[in-house]
């Protein structure tokens, strides 16, 4: 377990908690830049519970390219990606890594959705690299 803490852009949805973080990803898929307006999003993945948030949110859903239901969950305010949930990774939440105050904590070990990244987007050759979503 470890404690971590974090926010949206102006603040107003915060977040904190003793959670276990089971990974982190750097995700390349069009919903991914799409939502995140970056050329690729960063993702840790933590168990729900212990994670605590507060503030105003707006959800949008849609389905995944596998079928599942996903929510993306923005601050309402300035509309900053706080998180996402994903029904068929139960109990966990899928935290926008931007938004951790605790910048050590993000240690992303995969690329995935390499099919689709940007051209120019360099990847890291530490990185183990899929084309899709392993698994």
């Amino acid at each position: 377990m470890v404690k971590i803490t974090g926010s949206c852009f102006c603040g107003q949805v915060t977040y904190h908690g003793d959670v276990e973080i089971v990974g982190a990803a750097n995700c390349h898929c069009d919903d991914c830049r799409k939502a995140s307006g970056a050329v690729y999003l960063t993702n840790l993945f933590v168990k729900a519970e212990g994670l605590n948030f507060e503030g105003k949110t707006m959800e949008f859903h849609h389905k995944s390219d596998r079928g599942s239901d996903m929510t993306k969950v923005n601050c309402a305010a300035c509309g900053a990606p706080i998180y996402g949930l994903n029904s068929a990774r139960e109990g966990m939440v899928v935290l926008r890594a931007g938004t951790l105050d605790q910048k050590e904590l993000i240690t992303p070990s995969v690329n995935v959705f390499c099919e689709s990244k940007v051209p120019s987007t360099p990847l890291d050759g530490t990185l183990a690299q899929f084309d899709g979503m392993p698994g």
